[in-house]
């Protein structure tokens, strides 16, 4: 993404819910597919809505040959969905990353929060 700004990162996020954040493949074969999120979760019926497609869009490329041709010895255990955010969820959002986590589990991947202040 080089320079842009939050406001950029947040075009990726928030009204890009197709797009592939960061895709990194990791040293036991599998890949962390990295959402980027540096705003604070939006609680309303739209930002869960963006965020579930989001996490389709993550779901739909862990399918596809592609996917399969840049991490061939992916596995539902090294095949990590990351969602990187600057602040701790609310108790709200919580429950609807907890569901994530079972749906995200459901299509062979593992789901994690990773809160990195800056």
């Amino acid at each position: 993404m080089g320079h842009e700004s939050p406001a950029a990162w947040r075009f990726f996020m928030v009204e890009n819910p197709r797009h592939i954040d960061i895709l990194g493949a990791r040293k036991d074969g599998g890949a962390d597919l990295v959402m980027v999120s540096p705003d604070p979760l939006d609680e309303t019926p739209e930002g869960q809505t963006l965020l579930l497609d989001k996490v389709e869009t993550y779901l739909k490329y862990i399918r596809t040959p592609d996917f399969r041709g840049q991490c061939p010895a992916a596995t539902p255990e090294n095949t990590h969905v990351v969602l990187l955010v600057r602040e701790e969820p609310s108790p709200f959002m919580q429950e609807l990353l907890q569901k994530i986590a079972a749906w995200v589990a459901d299509n062979h991947a593992r789901f994690f929060v990773r809160i990195e202040k800056e």
